[in-house]
């Protein structure tokens, strides 16, 4: 009896560790594919693209570039040129089939103003971004650069995202937690940008000095692990393979395309026009013009939403932009069919266009510009 329980726990151990042995190996294995987390949503035929003027960036597509331009451009010397703030998602800053030389939007409007250094329009998006996010950047913006007017890309499928994504934190201020506080849906997002209720100044300075300490003491950790151990160094890039794989498992499983109609997500769509709403609002009490477009969408195929929801999701886009005083332009139809990407089978990128569509966008946008900022 002795032996059969020796060599049952003899053989559990050798489970044990051919199973530890499999799932290192096939995190090696796994790990060498490599994914880049704003990208992975793109398509084949689409690049990323920032913009510069004189080596200068003014446009960023990650919060990190995002805060350093606002840094750069918040500086008291810059404070005389008329500065836009145009916020949008992966359309603003991607080219379909690249090509060198090629520039994105915010490049072309800015070579309509009679003069480039005068008028600089700011190129401020994200990946899939969602009302939300773009009012918080907004608040943030705001506070820190002098804006003579804001541009506003609005597309469905941003209301169907929601909450903020982490890299948030990482511009999260006492100014811009209490500017949020200030709105109804910004309450609700001030705890996940990094704060929730006001702090006496000695309760702020330890609560800062206390999360300095505790970020040191894990980034120190952290490193010295990733000089041991390679795969939590590149944890991130394990991570994102792994939630791209299961997005594409899920996309299979239950044969969805990019052709597959989506739907209203009642609950954020609610949350996201709120959101919209309130930035719109502060804008007004700001006294920031405001430019809202409909974003340019593929129309030689039919669109993956609902008719009726995306009928009615334009009428009350439409009644915010009026109520608040924002200018408004439907550019659905603008970029024709030959300035779109590929087809691939089931995969048709209705959202990022070639270069004549970016121009097309800056051309059609700068008179509504014009027209506030004089």
């Amino acid at each position: 009896m002795k032996n059969l329980v020796t060599k049952s726990r003899y053989l559990s151990l050798v489970v044990l560790l051919l199973s530890m042995t499999v799932a290192v190996t096939s995190l090696y294995i796994y790990n060498g594919t490599r994914i880049q987390a704003e990208e992975f949503a793109l398509g084949k035929e689409n690049t990323s693209r920032s913009e510069s003027w004189d080596g200068v960036p003014f446009t960023g597509h990650n919060i990190a570039d995002i805060s350093a331009i606002v840094r750069y451009y918040s500086s008291p010397d810059l404070k005389k040129q008329t500065t836009i703030a145009w916020f949008g998602n992966s359309q603003l800053h991607t080219l379909n089939q690249f090509k060198p030389g090629e520039h994105l939007a915010p490049y072309w409007l800015r070579l309509l103003a009679p003069c480039q250094n005068c008028m600089v329009p700011l190129g401020l998006s994200l990946a899939n971004a969602n009302p939300q996010e773009v009012f918080v950047l907004s608040q943030y913006v705001a506070k820190k650069v002098p804006l003579s007017a804001i541009v506003l890309e609005i597309e469905f499928m941003g209301f169907r995202e929601d909450g903020l994504r982490g890299d948030f934190s990482k511009i999260a201020s006492a100014d811009l937690v209490n500017a949020l506080h200030a709105y109804p849906v910004g309450k609700d997002l001030a705890s996940l940008v990094g704060g929730g209720t006001e702090k006496h100044d000695g309760e702020e300075k330890k609560s800062e000095l206390d999360s300095v300490l505790q970020q040191e003491t894990e980034n120190f950790l952290s490193r010295k692990l990733g000089e041991i151990w390679p795969l939590w160094k590149d944890r991130v890039n394990l991570r994102t393979s792994l939630l791209g794989g299961l997005f594409n498992f899920r996309n299979f499983v239950f044969n969805i395309s990019s052709q597959s109609q989506r739907k209203i997500i009642k609950p954020r769509y609610l949350r996201n026009m709120r959101a919209l709403e309130d930035m719109l609002a502060s804008c007004r009490d700001a006294n920031i013009p405001v430019v809202l477009y409909f974003a340019p969408i593929r129309q030689d195929k039919p669109l993956p939403y609902d008719k009726t929801e995306y009928a009615h999701w334009k009428e009350q886009v439409d009644f915010l932009a009026k109520t608040y005083l924002a200018s408004s332009i439907n550019l659905e139809k603008l970029v024709p069919p030959e300035n779109w990407g590929s087809n691939f089978g089931l995969d048709i990128d209705f959202m990022h266009f070639q270069e004549p569509g970016h121009k097309m966008v800056a051309e059609a946008l700068y008179p509504l510009i014009q027209a506030k900022i004089k």
